[in-house]
Order: structure tokens, then sequence, then C-alpha cells
């Protein structure tokens, strides 16, 4: 039944549930076990969905859009119409229009559409009263900046004067909103999609500059200001992140719970505070320093003394960055709570219509653009000034902060792909992760020796920053589609060697030779019995060249063992010398794709055509080697006719026979081709 408008408001109010009938039908027969309660998880089927028996309307909605909350609505117990239906319940309205067409009825609701994302995050209906479309109510507009700070009407009016004088003057400094574009600024482009324009930060004019004593406004002090402005808006954004976002997301007290668990807040957001905290206190060291201003004002030094703390804060956010993309796409498919809750985030004002993965590549950004900022600063300071020295000091730290977060991301990249390595070999041993340890690149091999396995077996060699792994290559896993569900999943990769680099004396250059193509060795002296053992391979991929496959293994073995002169572990040698030979081995590649070729080739000769007259087909051809040559026999009479899967198409035989059932009886046909099978 429908609930009453007033009642469900209050339970929603109360964070109680609003159930079905069904669902006290339900308690009731569940009533004689002692551990059952009303709000087990079995029967919070019978909630009410959101838009129980509502009939809902949309306007000044994309068509994609429209679609996709018309989906929704169904989803959640509701029914759509065209708008102006008498059997409307709900307006739901673009926040973009600005008035409602004349020509339509409007039913009982006419909301914004803030209340249908804010129904699905609640999993409840929510009180419309909170979300009422206003005739004439127009879009905050993303070029005004809005003060956190609350004045009087006649602030207000010296604020918009303020602004008009800046239009007509000649340097217009005061308001980010008009700053010209600067050589080389990033932060200070002003743009209908920015998020910048739209932070709810105090704008310039709310800095604290004596009336009576008019400080002139040179070109350095503009720059700093837009330093100033920009990082104030870059705070506004991360506390934006921390309070509209993770807050909000993470709060147990609201109806139905938390958005999201725990382990999906901490990836997202958890490497944000440190960077606001550091950012906080720099956004408070240049606010006092142009509230005192002076041309000497050791600007550089606010970068200076942060170096170490940017270090230690920005890696972490920028190393998982992608995952934290893939996370928030991953819960957004998901979970309609969260999706409906970003819905809701993008129309406030804070926001500026941005997404969430959009305000979160603004860290990743923001190094970058200081240092832009920085570099302008420095053009307008005279080598005179103590700053001079000063900035460019900042400007050399940022550029090892920023050295420093990308070593730290391709190392930490090589850390998570070696994890994925040892998922798919099988018996890998422990102790190839190590933090030290850094993949560089994989080979697929064929082994030339026996040493390792048997002449001709498909190996894979993974080097790494001080040791080879081998292993055999299980090609037929790797290039499975679709594995038996029943069998227990093999690993593409059985672990063989493991060669730490420092135990590899020589990689030999096997000279090409007509009996010798892509080969090359290595030398390695055993630890357990000290002698020299010798390894040859095959190139098996196209990937990788053997020259450079060559140059990366010495390289990694140069700087294992801490030599400058990598080329002299390189030696070039006759494949006679050392017994390497590829003569039966160099066509592999040429039979695998010859093999390759012939099925589809195959596949693509079919005789299953048949003729309208014919009203069932064999689309085999009967083999030529049987004994019985007589053609008088009958469906039942097939004992020793073996019939062939494929038509040879290399046979020099130009007589094909076909046989076919007609009417259940079997007639054998035969034909004879001229030329060749097109």
């Amino acid at each position: 039944m429908e609930v009453i408008s007033e009642e469900e408001e209050c339970a929603v109010g109360l964070d109680k549930p609003i159930m079905s009938s069904d669902w006290l039908t339900r308690v009731w027969t569940e009533r004689d076990k002692v551990d059952f309660r009303a709000d087990d998880p079995c029967v919070m089927k019978y909630k009410v969905p959101p838009f129980y028996k509502r009939c809902l309307s949309f306007l000044g909605f994309s068509h994609e859009e429209q679609n996709h909350m018309e989906e929704i609505t169904i989803e959640n117990g509701g029914t759509f119409a065209n708008v102006g239906d008498k059997e409307c319940s709900h307006l739901i309205v673009d926040e973009a229009l600005k008035d409602l067409p004349d020509n339509i009825s409007l039913p009982k609701h006419v909301v914004k559409g803030e209340w249908f994302w804010a129904c699905i995050q609640m999993e409840a209906r929510a009180a419309e009263k909170f979300y009422t479309f206003q005739k004439g109510e127009a879009v905050q507009n993303l070029f005004t900046p809005v003060s956190t700070m609350a004045g009087s009407k006649t602030r207000k009016r010296k604020r918009l004067k303020e602004n008009i004088a800046q239009l007509v003057s000649d340097d217009e400094l005061e308001s980010p909103l008009y700053n010209k574009r600067r050589s080389g600024s990033i932060d200070g482009i002003i743009s209908p999609n920015s998020f910048l324009d739209a932070s709810n930060t105090p704008d310039i004019s709310d800095i604290n500059i004596n009336d009576k004593e008019q400080v002139k406004v040179t070109p350095r002090l503009q720059v700093v200001k837009e330093f100033l402005q920009t990082e104030r808006n870059y705070v506004g954004i991360l506390h934006t992140l921390l309070n509209t976002f993770k807050a909000q997301i993470e709060k147990q007290d609201q109806y139905s719970g938390a958005i999201l668990a725990a382990p999906d807040v901490k990836l997202i957001f958890g490497n944000i505070p440190p960077i606001y905290n550091i950012h906080l206190s720099i956004r408070e060291e240049l606010e006092k320093m142009v509230e005192t201003w002076s041309e000497e004002k050791p600007v550089g030094t606010v970068i200076s003394k942060n170096a170490e703390a940017l270090v230690k804060a920005y890696p972490p956010f920028v190393n998982f960055f992608e995952d934290t993309k893939e996370r928030i796409q991953k819960c957004d498919k998901s979970n309609p709570r969260f999706h409906a809750f970003l819905k809701v985030c993008q129309t406030k004002p804070e926001c500026g219509r941005q997404t969430l993965t959009e305000l979160l590549i603004r860290p990743v950004q923001r190094l970058p653009s200081i240092t832009l900022l920085l570099n302008d600063i420095l053009k307008h300071t005279p080598k005179s000034n103590p700053d001079y020295v000063e900035l460019e000091k900042a400007n050399n730290v940022l550029k090892e902060v920023m050295t420093h977060i990308n070593e730290d991301k391709r190392r930490t990249e090589s850390q998570v792909v070696m994890f994925d390595i040892m998922k798919d070999i099988e018996n890998c041993p422990a102790t190839l992760l190590s933090s030290h340890r850094n993949f560089v690149s994989r080979m697929d091999v064929i082994e030339l020796s026996d040493v390792l396995s048997d002449r001709g077996a498909p190996l894979s060699l993974f080097l790494f920053s001080d040791c080879i792994v081998i292993c055999k290559r299980r090609t037929k896993v790797l290039h499975s589609k679709s594995p038996a569900a029943s069998k227990t999943p093999q690993k593409g990769y059985k672990h063989l060697e493991f060669l730490p680099l420092q135990c590899v004396k020589k990689v030999l250059d096997i000279l090409e030779a007509k009996d010798c193509k892509d080969a090359f060795g290595l030398i390695v002296k055993n630890t357990e019995d000290m002698k020299d053992k010798f390894y040859s391979f095959m190139m098996d991929s196209e990937d990788v060249s053997k020259s450079t496959l060559i140059t990366s293994v010495a390289k990694s073995i140069a700087n294992t063992v801490c030599r400058t002169d990598y080329e002299s572990l390189i030696s070039r040698v006759d494949g006679e010398e050392f017994q390497v030979s590829t003569v039966d081995l160099s066509g592999q590649k040429l039979s695998k794709a010859a093999s390759r070729f012939s099925r589809r080739v195959s596949r693509a000769f079919s005789f299953n055509k048949t003729p309208r007259r014919i009203k069932r087909a064999v689309s085999h051809v009967f083999s030529p080697f049987v004994k019985d040559s007589s053609r008088d026999f009958t469906p039942g009479n097939l004992h020793g006719k073996r019939l062939a899967s494929s038509i040879d198409l290399t046979s020099n035989d130009d007589n094909i026979s076909i046989g076919y059932l007609d009417d259940d009886t079997l007639s054998l046909g035969a034909f004879s081709m001229k030329g060749p099978l097109d």
C-alpha cells in the first residue's frame, strides 16, 4: 500500500526503513525463532523502493541522461511518463533550466534533478520541500567566486564598486576572474569548466590591505597574488574532496549507512589529508607575506622549507592515482548509491559541475603549475633582490621533488608488475619479491641446448635489475581462451632457473649464419661447484630484437657489479665454436604460421551449402581408402566406410566424391575439377 507522504518523511528522518505489507507477513511467520530480528537481511528485500507507486517525468535533460534516469526509475519501483501527463506525480527539472514552459500542466511536485539522485543515494523517498524547483531561479554562475565569509550588504556593495572600478582601470589585478593570462601560468586560466572559478574561497578583495596605506602593485606582487589565489583555490579543492565527498561517504549515521566500504574510502581519499595540511600551511605563509608586502619578501623559502614534506606526501597519491580512478569507476558501476551520490555532488556549486575523478587529478597537476608560477615570479625579480636566489633554489627543489615522485612511481609500478609475474609462475621462489629489485623486461626464446629442458622447448626469460628468471612457457595455457572449468587452472609459466646477474660472466652474441639464426648465449658460473655453464637460446619473439636483448642484459649485469663498460661483457662468437645450430629450429616460426594459415583455409572452403531439392546433406568426403568399392549401398550399410573430416587441398587428385542423402537414399556423386581451386 502507498505510504502517506508525512509519515514516510518522518520515518526517513528517523532512519527507519519503510516496508511493504509482505514484510509483516514474513515477520509473523518467523515469530517463533529466538534469534530472528525484524531487520534481518532475509526480510530487507521487502523494503519499499524510493519511487514506489510514483510516476516521474523529466524536463531539460539530454536524451542519454533521461534514458538513464528512466531505467533507474523502473529499477526502483516507479514508472515514467511524458511531461504534462495527468498520471505524473513528480516533474524532475534539470538545474540548468531557468523557467518552465507555460503550456504544460504541472504535477503536485516539481523538483530539481538533485531530488532524484538523493532518493537513490538514501534508498528512500527524499522530502520534496528541500528540492523544490523555483521558477526564474538561475543556476549559480561558475564565474562568480563565492566567499565563505558572510559580510554585510554594505560590504557587498563596496566589493561590487571595487570590481567595477577594476574593469575600467589599467591594472586589472584585484580579482582572479579578470587576471590576464600570464605566460606559463596554468591555474590562472579561467574557463567555464574550471573548478578554480567556482571554489568557495575568499576572493582577492578579502586580502587585508590597509585602505589608508595603499600598496603599489608591482608586476612582482601581481604574480605573487596570482600564486596566492591559485593556492587558495587548490586548498578549496582539497577541502571539498575531504568534506563534501569523503566525510559524507563514510558517515555511518545516514539513512542506509555508509555509502562505501572503509577500504574503498581509504584507497580513494586516504592520501589527500597530508597534501591538504602542507598546502594549508603554504597558503597561510603567502597570505602573511601579501598582508605585509615588501619587494624583498622571500617567496622562494615558502616552497624550500616544505620540500621534505612534499616528497613524503605526493608519491603515495601519484603512484596509485590510476588505481584510484579504476576503483571509482568500479564503485560507480556496482554501487547505485555511490553513483547517485556523485550525481548529487556535481550539482553543488563547490564542485563546479566536475566529477570526482576530474577533481582528484588536481594534486597531480599542482606541482608543475607551481613551477611555472615560480618561473613567472623569477622573471619579475631583479637579480639584486635576495629572493632571486631563494626562487632559484625553490625551483631546483621542486624539480628534485618531481624527479623523486617519478622515480618512486616507476619503482612502485615495477613492484606491482612483480606481483603479477609471481602469480603466473608455478613454483616461483618467494625470494623473487624484494624491495630493491625491479622488473626490466621479458623475452620469449627457444632453448638450443638441453641444459634447462629439452632442445626446442619454448622458454621465457624474465630480466630483473639483479637476476634472470628462466621459465618454461606453456603455450597452450597462455593462448587458451576458455580453459576447462572442471580442471585446476594451470599457470602459464613453470620455474626452471634463478640466475643472479653477478654469476653471469659473458653474454654471447652468436654471429648470424645459414645454420645459426637469432641465437645468443649466456656463460654462467655455477655457485655450487663453481664450474662454468653455457646456456644457448634462439629468439622466439618479434617484439624485442636480439641486439636490444643482449644490450639490456649486459647493462643490468654492469649495474649489478658496479661497472661502466657494459660492452666488455658482450662477446661476438661463431656458432660452430660453441656447437650452436638452429637448422632444425629456424623454420619453427614459419611452420607455426603455415599451420595457422592452413587451418584458416580449411575452414574457409566448406561444402555445406545444400541445393533446395536436397532435404539433408552430409558435408563429408568419403575416403578412397576403403575395401569395398561398391557404390550400391544403403544408409544402413556404411560399415567400413571411413568419412574424412576435411578436404585435402594439397592432393593432386582432381576427382572429388561427395555423398549426400536424398529422401533416405544415399547417393554418391563425383565430379572432376579442372584447374586450381579458387
